[in-house]
């Protein structure tokens, strides 16, 4: 073990399982800002937290490949690990004193932000495409604080946020900065695992929009100035439907190129409807993590996910088999996490992975607890009138009032 080894492990506060909070358990590894900036925080995070949990487990071997599963769902207050995200990131507005934050989501992101917000008294107004509302929890949305609203066209999602944020002085959330630091705290437990278990993986696969998981997970490896000796490879997965990042790789482009969805219906992932993570300047170093780890991106399409579901595990299903580890799927709404599954025995059927080798897969999404009961409060059907209309449905609501 060496020194940074030493240093990791100490900084564990022992009190939190990484059952029950990774955010907790972790925290004292990193230094956030100065001494009373980062005392202050960390109080914060300990406020904020609700339940981040997190674990590992072996799940099979296919084509001689050892396949792990890391569980970011069924241990997390909201069921994906945007949980984390929203721990770090309300503790971050209660530090600079935002009280009033806009956001916008395919889903699982605008769910825990205004779950973990809501809940420290901030106010919060959350845009998603109107076609993912059913994809959401009303009990995440109950509280006053909380404003749902819908966009007719997801194309328009992110002008409406802008639009909003410069009318009413909302702040835009999360910065980019907080994202990489969520999935840090993801980085450290890998690497807690590999440090008690002894063994390294060859490989980590998540599906990806704009890529902030891997990024903040390889961060939290090199911030530590650990010598894994070998960095696991990361594999990428997208959805064909929506996959900027694989072409620009794909056809070695240093620049994305957008595409046009006029609706989330067609997509695999409908949480995972943004063309434009461009917007995020994550792309160059998503090149350089790809460089550095010999990595790789791939694709999934609607037959191939299909197929994927329908496929023999040695005598069961992926449902099954994960439900023989507590994780219930149940129906398959939110694919997000096991599209990254699907890819990941792709990339094995195709020689990319070889045989002896040794897979994470983060699970981080999929326990969905949509009740189809949550509704908007207010729909944007075109730019040009929004706010008016906005305005006049406050005031026909203060009426009522």
């Amino acid at each position: 073990m060496n020194n940074s080894d030493s240093h990791f492990l100490a900084a564990i506060d022992s009190k939190y399982p990484a059952e029950t909070s990774i955010v907790l358990r972790y925290r004292n590894a990193f230094t956030f800002g100065t001494q009373e900036e980062d005392s202050r925080f960390k109080d914060l995070l300990q406020s904020t937290s609700i339940r981040e949990g997190s674990r590992i487990f072996f799940l099979l071997k296919y084509k001689g490949v050892e396949v792990f599963a890391m569980d970011e769902t069924s241990l997390m207050y909201t069921n994906t690990l945007k949980s984390i995200d929203g721990c770090l990131t309300t503790a971050r507005c209660k530090l600079a004193g935002y009280d009033r934050v806009i956001m916008e989501t395919g889903g699982n992101t605008g769910s825990a932000l205004t779950a973990y917000g809501t809940r420290a008294g901030i106010e919060t107004f959350c845009f998603i495409p109107r076609e993912n509302v059913c994809l959401l929890n009303r009990k995440f949305f109950t509280s006053p604080k909380a404003h749902l609203l819908s966009v007719q066209d997801p194309g328009m999602v992110k002008e409406c946020v802008r639009q909003f944020e410069e009318r009413y002085g909302l702040k835009h959330i999360p910065e980019t900065r907080w994202r990489f630091e969520a999935s840090e705290f993801r980085g450290l437990r890998i690497l807690e695992h590999m440090l008690a278990e002894g063994m390294t993986f060859d490989w980590i696969s998540q599906t990806i929009s704009a890529a902030f998981g891997p990024i903040g997970i390889y961060r939290a490896f090199h911030q530590l100035e650990r010598n894994l000796g070998k960095v696991p490879r990361f594999l990428g997965i997208q959805q064909e439907a929506n996959c900027p990042m694989y072409r620009a790789w794909k056809a070695r482009s240093r620049d994305l190129r957008p595409l046009k969805i006029d609706s989330t219906s067609g997509l695999l992932s409908p949480v995972m409807y943004d063309v434009r993570p461009q917007t995020y300047g994550t792309y160059r170093h998503l090149l350089g993590l790809l460089k550095e780890t010999k990595g790789r991106l791939c694709t999934i399409n609607h037959s191939e996910f299909a197929g994927f579901l329908d496929r023999d595990l040695g005598g069961t299903g992926i449902l099954a088999l994960l439900r023989e580890h507590g994780i219930e799927i149940g129906e398959v709404r939110e694919k997000t996490g096991l599209i990254a599954l699907a890819g990941t025995l792709k990339e094995i059927d195709a020689g990319a992975i070889r045989k002896g080798s040794r897979v994470l897969w983060c699970l981080t999404s999929g326990v969905s607890h949509a009740d189809g009961r949550a509704t908007a409060e207010f729909e944007v059907t075109n730019l040009q009138n929004m706010l008016t209309d906005y305005e006049e449905h406050l005031s026909l609501a203060a009426q009522h009032g």
